[in-house]
């Protein structure tokens, strides 16, 4: 039995995560899902609860706190509560507007 609050888009997606309070930290992983509840990312490096990060996916920028960071076989499965969302104009962008119109209301276009 699923026991998921929510349903969980599946994506397979590159994501440039930054570190907010330590701007030099950047890194690259994969947006593996999207849900109501936010994104789940899959990064080579621990996130911290609480950590504020700024994701770039295409040409949309998204700024979120870290809500869990797990090991799981060689990477860390990691839950991103969403803030804001700025997304660009690409066909990407299109498809994360869709994704994310009913859950996020603060969504804005560039």
């Amino acid at each position: 039995m699923d026991r998921r609050l929510h349903t969980r888009s599946i994506t397979d997606l590159d994501v440039q995560v930054t570190r907010l309070r330590k701007q030099e930290q950047s890194f690259s992983g994969t947006l593996a899902d999207i849900s109501d509840a936010g994104l789940c990312l899959i990064l080579p490096c621990e996130l911290w609860p609480e950590e504020l990060v700024k994701l770039t996916v295409a040409d949309s920028t998204l700024f979120g706190h870290v809500v869990y960071a797990t090991w799981t076989r060689n990477a860390f499965r990691t839950g991103v509560e969403l803030e804001r969302v700025l997304l660009g104009g690409t066909d990407l962008d299109d498809l994360l507007r869709a994704a994310l119109q009913g859950t996020m209301p603060r969504v804005l276009s560039l």
